[in-house]
């Protein structure tokens, strides 16, 4: 593994409400701010304060991971092809996890040799 993809790893779980805006933006598509705030609280099970919301309607938009247009007076977040690629990362990451903690006995949480 090179030193610029464990840095990449870092910059996708740093922060786990971006990981939920881009799970919910990817599986529900464009989302008002408020219906992203309830689907990011639905996805991880814990209430999202609007603080925390606006953080990361900022991140996302600020990496270039959403894109963001007016619909009907309202704003509304999708994905862009960037935070498509971070998506299949993060889902591509958690496969590896999953699997990584099943070894070939069976026996879960064991670091091969």
């Amino acid at each position: 593994m090179k030193f610029g993809e464990l840095l990449e790893i870092r910059d996708i779980i740093q922060h786990r409400y971006v990981i939920g805006a881009l799970v919910c933006l990817g599986e529900q598509g464009p989302l008002r701010y408020s219906e992203l705030g309830n689907a990011i609280t639905g996805w991880t099970g814990t209430r999202v304060g609007d603080g925390e919301i606006t953080r990361t309607v900022t991140r996302l938009l600020e990496s270039g991971l959403a894109q963001e247009a007016f619909v009907d007076g309202h704003r509304s977040l999708t994905l862009t092809d960037a935070g498509q690629h971070r998506l299949e990362m993060i889902r591509a990451l958690g496969r590896t996890l999953r699997d990584f903690e099943r070894d070939d006995e069976g026996r879960p949480g064991e670091v091969p040799s």
